[in-house]
Order: C-alpha cells, then sequence, then structure tokens
C-alpha cells in the first residue's frame, strides 16, 4: 500500500520577513545613535569677571615664526631667554607679560616661555596673530 501526500513540502525559504526585521533593526541603530553623545572635553569657561585686574605695565615678549625671542624688542638668545625674560620682568603684582606669537610660530617655543612664566610666578597673556 502506497501512500501519496496530497500536497508536497516546499523546501524553499522566504527571505521576505528577514529582510523586514534587518530593516527594522538598522532603523532602530541608527536613531538610538544620534541619542548617545560622544565623549567631549568639557570647558570651563569664565562667567562675568568680578574682580579687575589693574595692569601698570606690559612687558612684551615676541616668538616668530622662525623660532626667534624677542623681549621689548630686543632679540634674545634660545640659551638665555629664561634669564632675559626674568631680568625684564618687574617683581610687582601689577606687571603681565605680554606674549605675541606667529601664528606658524612653533608650539614648542610658545610652551617653553609658559613655563618659565609658571615657575617664576609670572602671569601671561597670550595673543596670537
Amino acid at each position: 500500500m502506497a501512500l501519496k501526500r496530497r500536497t508536497k513540502i516546499s523546501a524553499a525559504f522566504s527571505m521576505s520577513s528577514m529582510t523586514d526585521i534587518v530593516f527594522l533593526l538598522l532603523i532602530f541603530f541608527m536613531i538610538t545613535s544620534t541619542m548617545v553623545h560622544p565623549n567631549a572635553i568639557k570647558l570651563l569657561t569664565p562667567k562675568k569677571a568680578t574682580k579687575k585686574v589693574v595692569v601698570e605695565k606690559y612687558l612684551n615678549v615676541r616668538v616668530t615664526s622662525s623660532g626667534r625671542f624677542y623681549v621689548e624688542g630686543k632679540r634674545v638668545g634660545d640659551e638665555a631667554i629664561e634669564s632675559g625674560l626674568v631680568a625684564a620682568f618687574n617683581r610687582n603684582d601689577k606687571t603681565i607679560v605680554k606674549l605675541r606669537t606667529d601664528k606658524n610660530a612653533s608650539t614648542g617655543n610658545v610652551a617653553r616661555i609658559l613655563d618659565i612664566a609658571e615657575t617664576n610666578g609670572i602671569k601671561v597673556i597670550l595673543d596670537i596673530r
């Protein structure tokens, strides 16, 4: 007795429902990724200044793009920049160093001046042109 089935079982697989699920997951991840905030550096911006700074004298220091240092318009050598800056600085709370740098000046030279100022307790205003 040979029994035959009336309906044949199909071995084909329909991918239409799978593509719907993939597109729904894609939309879900695109929406949730826009809600995530990237890790950024938080900068503390100063609020309204309550203390006014009185400046009697600016000590002009300049760093050129070629790596030359000038203190009050006089060229100072690389090895004598610290002694020249400290010698020209007046030990007064109302004297501030105005550090002018060229836009293409080396950051190493600018950092060197800032390190000298911090070591000797000198206040600095940075002016990049």
